[in-house]
């Protein structure tokens, strides 16, 4: 299998075109600046421009499209916005007209509303899963939102050729980066809770991607995926208890288990999470 992967320099786009070479995949990492590495054939590529989409990924079976502002932090929200939504726009009409039959989209546990949102989320219940409603609020949250609803209209438009799976990723990690960015979180669960202190290896990520590639998945499908604890040493149900406390806890919860229920990702993709923070090397 040839397979693009759009944003292929980034965190988690370089494991998971490690990840796909491992498996046996023909990789074109596509992006707009090198990898620090290079490990695959690489494509420098704005993903907001139609026709360099179209010349990257020819001939390719298959598009994992991680290509995005990651946050709405250090760009305005008119640059986010536009640059995630025609990036995804752009890979999805040129899966279309090339007749690339899969791709997987990597969008975002954002799509809640969170944890960026001007006024506060209120949640429904606990743990997340895909039933849950949405409600985005900012420019990032919007891109990913509707990103999935780009995936539909061009399943839709394709009329059985075209299938998706989007996975909806919490904060995404190393090692490395968890213990710079999350450790100091455990005195200060409030500075995590806008992100339900969800995370997930950028191993697991290229694990998902890799299962969502080869799942039987005929139109369009979205699942949660992140690491099977919180990035806390807190108990979760008193977590939620304290930070979101008007969200019904609908099954038990164990320990410091995570607030994101992947059991549908378990069914349907055959995904566990491999990775947690209590077996780093580092703790």
């Amino acid at each position: 299998m040839k397979v693009a992967v759009t944003g292929g320099s980034g965190l988690a786009g370089s494991a998971v075109v490690s990840h796909l070479l491992e498996q046996g995949c023909d990789v074109v990492s596509i992006d707009r600046a090198p990898p620090q590495c290079p490990v695959a054939e690489f494509r420098l590529v704005d993903c907001t421009d139609l026709g360099q989409v179209y010349g990257a990924c020819y001939g390719v079976d298959a598009i994992v499209h991680l290509a995005a502002i990651p946050r709405p932090i250090h760009h305005t929200p008119d640059q986010v916005f536009r640059t995630n939504i025609m990036a995804t726009f752009n890979i999805f009409n040129a899966a279309a007209t090339l007749e690339i039959p899969r791709v997987v989209y990597v969008s975002s546990m954002s799509v809640l509303g969170l944890p960026f949102s001007y006024t506060p989320i209120r949640l429904a219940y606990l743990p997340i899963d895909e039933a849950h409603p949405h409600a985005p609020q900012d420019a990032y949250a919007l891109s990913k939102a509707l990103g999935e609803d780009i995936a539909m209209a061009f399943v839709r438009r394709m009329a059985g050729t075209l299938s998706v799976v989007s996975l909806r990723f919490p904060w995404i990690h190393t090692p490395e980066t968890f213990k710079s960015v999350l450790t100091p979180l455990w005195d200060d669960p409030e500075g995590g809770a806008t992100n339900l202190w969800g995370y997930v290896d950028t191993r697991d990520v290229a694990q998902a991607c890799w299962l969502a590639l080869e799942a039987e998945i005929s139109e369009h499908e979205a699942f949660y995926i992140s690491a099977a604890n919180t990035f806390m040493k807190m108990d979760s149900t008193a977590l939620a208890q304290q930070y979101y406390p008007r969200a019904s806890v609908r099954s038990r919860l164990w320990g410091n288990q995570s607030l994101f229920d992947t059991s549908k990702a378990k069914a349907r993709l055959g995904y566990e999470a491999q990775f947690c923070w209590e077996d780093y090397e580092w703790t």
